[in-house]
């Protein structure tokens, strides 16, 4: 009698984990010499679930810049069921973009397809790692799931990232990518376990930039808190920190937790999560993409 109850249940009950999207933000990549020793390189993969060939695009948002004007854009087809490894996706045969930082967007070209929410067409798998080659021998990685971008972080909601620590063992480096066409001013609370806030600023994100910095506050097991202050209604930006290593260079990926929970208490205005779909950053056509030359 108990498990038929308990298959009621289930069956009634609307699983609820994260479904596939059209459109992606992958809010950090990088190819570039970091702290210690560290030397960092990304990884995209790209999975169709479809027995039609997906056409898709893949932008390059550097770090520290504003984006409005146009950013490095490929456009490709996914075959059918395929999944599509970019290795070192911003190295010498992807962007050719050593030395630099930054996040990507990977969507379905609505340029080229019509998509349809109701019959998810457009949507398909984005995941990516970031690793370094040093300073021990062998290589330590953390995954970046791409993260939908219809559900970032707009001024509806707080974005927590937890068990962040900046003392002797380890170093963490926290950044925001943004979807919005304007400056936005992120709101930061670096909270210590006990919820004390240890000390509260504020960063500018360019317009579909992306900005990483270290945190400069002693904690160990800490919370940091971030959230939109100012910008355009449309906001949309994806926070996240690294938690590394410091001797070893081992990093953890710590993925943002939305929550309306104590908006009221930040004195923001709550709205519904804005559209992204069809405001994106203009093209700029790289030349040369030699990842994408597989044998079909």
């Amino acid at each position: 009698m108990k498990k038929l109850v308990l298959l009621t249940l289930l069956a009634a009950t609307q699983v609820t984990a994260r479904e596939l999207a059209s459109l992606y933000v992958v809010p950090a990549a990088a190819n570039k010499l970091g702290n210690l020793g560290t030397d960092w390189h990304t990884d995209l993969t790209l999975v169709n679930p479809h027995d039609s060939t997906l056409p898709v695009f893949l932008q390059f948002l550097p770090s520290n810049r504003d984006n409005s004007g146009g950013v490095p854009t490929v456009t490709f087809e996914l075959y059918p069921y395929e999944t599509l490894n970019l290795w070192d996706v911003l190295g010498p045969k992807g962007f050719a973009a050593r030395g630099s930082t930054g996040a990507l967007l990977v969507g379905a070209d609505t340029e080229r397809i019509a998509c349809s929410a109701q019959a998810h067409n457009c949507d398909f798998v984005v995941t990516s790692r970031t690793y370094t080659i040093g300073p021990l021998p062998g290589e330590f990685g953390q995954a970046l799931p791409g993260f939908p971008a219809q559900l970032g972080m707009d001024a509806s909601v707080l974005a927590y990232l937890p068990q962040v620590s900046r003392d002797g063992d380890f170093r963490t480096n926290l950044g925001v990518a943004s979807l919005a066409g304007a400056w936005v001013e992120v709101g930061v609370d670096v909270q210590a376990p006990d919820g004390r806030i240890l000390r509260r600023t504020s960063t500018w994100v360019p317009p579909f930039g992306h900005v990483q910095w270290g945190l400069d506050t002693t904690v160990t097991g800490g919370t940091v808190v971030m959230y939109v202050k100012s910008g355009p209604a449309d906001a949309m930006l994806f926070p996240y920190a690294s938690v590394v290593n410091q001797r070893s260079g081992d990093p953890v990926y710590v993925e943002a937790h939305m929550t309306v929970v104590g908006v009221s208490a930040q004195g923001l205005e709550g709205r519904a999560a804005a559209a992204v779909q069809g405001k994106l950053p203009p093209r700029q056509p790289v030349r040369s993409f030699e990842l994408l030359q597989r044998g079909r």
